[in-house]
């Protein structure tokens, strides 16, 4: 008897929906070292379709747990799964917090679960921790060796990128065996580049984003870090515009950190990486004289021979990592990271 398309897609999701707690407990054990790592506390614990459901994330912060949802199929099991990790994880659970990602994140609706016990979800676009109120004010990772504050409440993301964790371990052995004395790190972010090269020898770093909220979020890095902030080394503004000025300036740096969204927009204009990556580079080489640029690309609609053919040909690559070993894939790489000699 041939089945309705509606029946036959309703036994494919059947078994997502049985084998959740198979799926979870088999990506733990995949993670199960990082859990003893001293250098690191915060990293994903699942990573959907690489670890068998599509749309559904799970990261650990410091005891707290971050359930993101893409889709209606991860959405319904979010409950069953945060009561399951309250059993079975190695280490005691201070609060869980679930994301709907299946609208836009500006509009996403947050709830709080802390012990199995479902908060009153806030009908607006934050989340109130009432089960977990030393969350409120942010919570203190490590990553790598160094401290970072995240907010797992507020926004799409949290102020730390997880799926660096390789790339900067590879990274702290480059900065001990390099005389890097300034480092350029453009869309800086939360600056956790910068501070993890000032944490490996690095002697100094300028940053530059067009967000003077996270360059504050910035400045509470550094002082976790135990490092002087001069606010001369957080720049406000347009990092391709800044990399103009710098330009004219005749600066020089020893290492560059070139890590732009894929797309972004603001008054003066859009950046598109397909459209203007390779022209940006061409401008940034004359700001290192014999030195080190570190790229980035993070999207899957870029393959790793584009990605390298973004790049002018003379330089070298002597490095280039995907995403970290526990965002496991179930294609291929989204991320893309090189570390070139100019």
């Amino acid at each position: 008897m041939k089945l309705s398309i509606g029946l036959k897609r309703y036994m494919e999701f059947l078994p997502d929906i049985y084998n959740t707690e198979y799926l979870v407990n088999s990506a733990l054990e995949k993670r199960e070292n990082l859990f003893k790592d001293e250098n690191t506390n915060c990293f994903r614990i699942f990573n959907s379709s690489g670890d068998g459901f599509e749309g559904l994330t799970i990261d650990f912060y410091a005891g707290y747990i971050l359930i993101q949802y893409f889709n209606k199929s991860a959405e319904s099991v979010v409950n069953r799964i945060s009561q399951l990790l309250i059993k079975i994880l190695p280490v005691p659970i201070k609060g869980i917090l679930s994301k709907n990602r299946t609208i836009n994140s500006d509009k996403s609706v947050e709830q709080w679960k802390s012990r199995g016990e479902l908060c009153s979800p806030v009908q607006n676009h934050t989340s109130e921790p009432a089960c977990s109120p030393d969350a409120k004010n942010g919570v203190v990772v490590i990553q790598n060796g160094i401290n970072a504050k995240v907010d797992l409440i507020n926004g799409q993301n949290t102020g730390i990128f997880l799926d660096m964790r390789n790339i900067r371990d590879k990274l702290s052995s480059f900065y001990k065996s390099e005389s890097i004395k300034r480092m350029l790190n453009l869309f800086s972010y939360t600056a956790i580049f910068s501070v993890h090269a000032l944490k490996n020898r690095v002697n100094n770093s300028i940053n530059i984003d067009l967000s003077k909220t996270v360059l504050n979020r910035a400045k509470i890095n550094y002082h976790l870090n135990d490092l002087r902030v001069d606010e001369r080394d957080f720049i406000y503004g347009d990092a391709i515009d800044w990399i103009k000025r710098l330009c004219k300036r005749k600066e020089l740096f020893d290492f560059i950190v070139f890590d732009p969204p894929t797309f972004a927009r603001n008054k003066k204009g859009s950046f598109s990486v397909k459209k203007n990556y390779l022209d940006s580079l061409e401008s940034i080489k004359s700001l290192v004289k014999d030195g080190f640029i570190l790229t980035s690309v993070n999207s899957y609609s870029v393959t790793e021979e584009e990605y390298r053919s973004l790049h002018p040909v003379q330089w070298k690559l002597l490095m280039l990592e995907n995403e970290s070993s526990d965002f496991i894939y179930k294609d291929n790489p989204y991320l893309k990271v090189g570390l070139w000699k100019i």
